[in-house]
């Protein structure tokens, strides 16, 4: 897959749901599904947007979200949960879900993003381990964005392929 970095400002208005969470590999997939299609045929793709957390510490949200507004706090918008719950690792990144709340966070190392075309229950390539499952299941644009915990002024844009 190709990788790209990017600053995680994710506006979307899929209804998302944590589909996934892994505690021993430390992620968590949360999808946004697209409206359902009475006309289409049973088990036919829907055009998703999965979102990967990478090295997840913590996750503050109901499984479902709704639409979504993701995007890194600054470093005043990490006081936020860190005055609930004690102080946050510096190489964590704190990912609000939601427009205007910072009730709905996860705290993780990295976020991965890509749309697929997946049928329901369908693992995330983004969480697969198995090769021909991910070249089975490309990214719809054929990149996947990824933001991490070195701030945006730190890093240089790089296209990656692994």
């Amino acid at each position: 897959m190709n990788l790209i970095r990017d600053e995680a400002d994710i506006r979307d208005d899929r209804k998302f749901h944590l589909v996934d969470y892994r505690y021993g590999h430390t992620y968590a997939v949360v999808r946004g599904f697209p409206e359902l299609d009475d006309d289409a045929p049973a088990g036919s793709p829907d055009r998703v947007l999965d979102l990967y957390f990478a090295g997840v510490e913590r996750i503050s949200s109901n499984i479902y979200v709704g639409p979504v507004h993701v995007r890194r706090a600054g470093a005043s918008d990490r006081e936020a949960p860190a005055a609930r719950i004690g102080p946050i690792n510096r190489d964590d990144v704190v990912f609000f879900l939601r427009e205007h709340s910072t009730e709905d966070y996860v705290i993780a190392t990295r976020l991965y993003w890509a749309e697929f075309d997946l049928t329901f229950g369908s693992l995330s390539p983004l969480a697969s381990d198995d090769a021909q499952y991910i070249e089975n299941h490309r990214p719809v644009e054929g990149l996947v964005r990824y933001s991490e915990s070195v701030w945006p002024s730190q890093q240089t844009p790089c296209r990656c392929h692994s």
